[in-house]
C-alpha cells in the first residue's frame, strides 16, 4: 500500500499525481476541463508516464526493509533441504502471500511433496514476458555446526540467519516483494513480469526448473527473458561496484565409480579390497594436474574487470591470456579457487560410501565426483581421461549428470539496462562466467536469453555461507535489493 495521504481514490498514486487529483477535482465549475485531465493522466498512467516514475518516491524502504526481513525469516523456517525437498510448504507459503494482495498464484506438483508456483503480474504491452526466478530448495545444514538453528529464521544485529539465505530464498523475497510493490502502487510494468519458484535446483533440477520448461512454459505465452540467480554486485579493489551478470556458467558433469570386491572379516583381510581399488583409483585421479586454459567468455569476462583493479593486477586482466605466461603471476592467479576454476575443468571428490561396521571388509566402493567443464570443453574426452587414471578396468565409471554448456547475449535490452542501473551507482556491469550451474541453462536450451543477477552487494565473506555453515544475508541487502530490482523492471522497456 502507498505511504502518505490515505483518502479515498488516492491510495497508490505518486505525490504529483495525488496534487493534479486534488486540483480537478476542487473546481467544481470546470467540470469538462476536469474530465480532460482525469482522462489525460488515466491514459498517461496506462501508458506508465506517470505511475512508475513515481513508484520509487513512494516506496517507505524502512517499511520494505521489515517486510522483507519478515517474508525471509518465515520463508527459512521452512525446511526445504533437498533431499528430499518437500518444497510444496514452501510454495503454498508464497501462494497466501499474493493472494492477501489479490493476485492469481498457481501451485504446481513435479512429484509428491515437490512443486512450486508462479504468479503473473500483468504489463501494458503484449513484449515477451520478464521471468524473475529463483529454487525454494536448499541444501542439507547441520545444526550443531551453526551459530543460530539454521531453519530459525533468526534475526541478529541488523541480519537474517539460516540455510538458503543468499541461495536462494532472500533472491526470492525480493522478487516477491518487486512484483508486490508494484501492484499495490497500481504501477503497471512495460511488460508482463512473471514470478517463478521451483524446486529441486540443488539436484540438478530435473524435477524443478526443467519439469516446468517442458510441462508449463508454453502455457505462459511469449518470455523474452528469465532473470535468476548466479550473479551479484562486488566491491572492487578500486572502490566501484561491479554489477557481476552471469552470462555463462561451466556445465556440470557428475560421476559415480564403483569398485567391487571379495568382502570378508576384518581380521584377515586380502591383499586388495574394494576400498583399497577405489582409494588408489581417488588417488591417482587427484594427483593428476589439469589444463589451464582460457576461453572466450572469460577472457572477456576478465577483460570487463581489469577497470576495477589496482597496480598491475589491472594489467593482467586485460589479457588474461597473455598474463598467464608470465609463471609467478600465474602461480598466484591460481591460488585463488574460484580464479583457478575458471580457467581449468575441475574435480572434486565429494562422496564416498563403503562399509557398515568396522569390523566387515566391504563387496563394494563408491565415490561420486563432481567435475565442472569449461565451455568448449567434450565431456566425453573428460570421461576417458578419468577411465585411463583409474587404469583398473574393474572400477565402472558411470555418469550421474550432464547437459551442454549455455550463454546469453549481452546485446539485449535487459542486460543494458541493468548497464543503466549500474551507472546511476557509479558501477559498471560486467558479463560474468560462473563456476558453478544454475536453472539458467533449461530455458538458454529454449533459446530464452537468461541472466544470473542477485541485487546484493556480497562480500566473500557473505558468500562463504552459501553451502557452509551460519549463512546470511544483512536486511539492508533486502532493502536495496528490492529498491534496484523494481527500478530495474520499471526501467525495463
Amino acid at each position: 500500500m502507498a505511504h502518505g495521504s490515505t483518502r479515498p481514490g488516492l491510495v497508490g498514486l505518486c505525490p504529483r499525481s495525488r496534487r493534479l487529483h486534488r486540483r480537478t477535482q476542487g473546481d467544481g465549475g470546470m467540470k469538462g476541463r476536469c474530465c480532460q485531465v482525469v482522462f489525460l493522466v488515466s491514459a498517461f498512467i496506462a501508458a506508465g508516464i506517470l505511475a512508475l516514475p513515481c513508484i520509487g518516491q513512494d516506496i517507505d524502504l524502512e517499511a520494505v526493509e521489515t517486510e522483507a526481513a519478515t517474508l525471509l525469516s518465515e520463508s527459512l523456517r521452512i525446511d526445504t533441504s533437498n533431499p528430499p525437498g518437500e518444497e510444496l510448504a514452501a510454495a503454498h507459503f508464497w501462494e497466501r502471500v499474493f493472494r492477501a494482495a489479490k493476485l492469481e498464484p498457481h501451485v504446481f506438483e513435479t512429484a509428491p511433496g515437490r512443486g512450486g508456483v508462479w504468479v503473473r503480474l500483468p504489463g501494458r504491452t503484449k513484449k515477451g514476458a520478464l521471468l524473475l526466478l529463483h529454487h525454494l530448495d536448499v541444501v542439507p545444514a547441520r545444526p550443531e555446526e551453526w551459530k543460530h538453528p539454521p531453519f530459525g529464521g533468526v534475526q541478529e544485529n541488523g541480519y537474517v540467519y539460516g540455510r538458503g539465505a543468499v541461495d536462494a530464498k532472500g533472491l526470492g523475497v525480493v522478487q516477491a516483494l518487486a512484483v508486490l510493490l508494484l501492484h499495490r502502487h497500481g504501477a503497471q510494468p512495460a511488460r508482463d513480469v512473471v514470478f517463478v519458484a521451483t524446486p529441486d535446483e540443488e539436484a540438478g533440477g530435473k524435477l524443478g526448473a526443467g519439469w516446468f520448461v517442458e510441462k508449463l512454459l508454453p502455457q505462459l505465452g511469449p518470455v523474452a527473458f528469465v532473470l535468476n540467480e548466479g550473479g551479484h554486485i562486488r566491491p572492487m579493489p578500486s572502490g566501484e561496484l561491479a554489477f557481476e551478470v552471469a552470462v555463462a556458467e561451466k556445465t556440470p558433469l557428475w560421476l559415480r565409480l564403483t569398485a567391487h570386491g571379495k568382502p570378508g572379516h576384518g581380521s584377515t583381510p586380502p591383499a586388495e579390497t574394494a576400498v583399497t581399488k577405489l582409494v588408489r583409483a581417488l588417488a591417482r585421479i587427484v594427483a593428476a594436474a589439469p589444463e589451464v586454459r582460457v576461453t572466450e567468455e572469460v577472457q572477456r569476462y576478465f577483460a570487463a574487470l581489469a577497470p576495477f583493479q589496482v597496480g598491475e593486477q589491472a594489467k593482467h586482466f586485460v589479457d588474461l591470456r597473455a598474463a598467464l605466461k608470465n609463471e609467478p603471476f600465474r602461480q598466484q592467479f591460481l591460488l585463488e579457487p574460484r580464479q583457478s576454476a575458471l580457467v581449468q575443468d575441475t574435480l572434486a571428490v565429494t562422496v564416498i560410501h563403503a562399509g557398515q561396521k568396522t569390523n566387515v571388509i566391504p563387496a563394494s566402493a563408491t565415490a561420486e565426483l563432481d567435475c565442472r567443464l569449461l565451455p568448449g570443453s567434450d565431456p566425453e574426452s573428460f570421461v576417458r581421461r578419468v577411465v585411463e587414471l583409474v587404469g583398473d578396468p574393474t572400477i565402472q565409471v558411470e555418469t550421474l549428470l550432464h547437459f551442454p554448456p549455455s550463454a546469453s547475449p549481452t546485446d539485449t535490452v535487459l542486460y543494458q539496462t541493468i548497464e543503466a542501473l549500474a551507472r546511476k551507482e557509479k558501477g559498471r556491469a560486467v558479463p560474468a562466467v560462473l563456476t558453478g550451474f544454475t536453472d539458467s541453462h533449461y530455458f538458454r536450451e529454449r533459446g530464452i536469453p537468461s541472466y544470473g543477477f542477485a541485487p546484493f552487494v556480497l562480500t566473500e565473506s557473505d558468500l562463504q555461507g552459501m553451502h557452509g555453515v551460519d549463512e546470511r544475508i544483512s536486511r539492508a541487502n533486502l532493502r536495496e535489493g528490492t529498491r534496484r530490482l523494481v527500478e530495474l523492471i520499471r526501467e525495463l522497456p
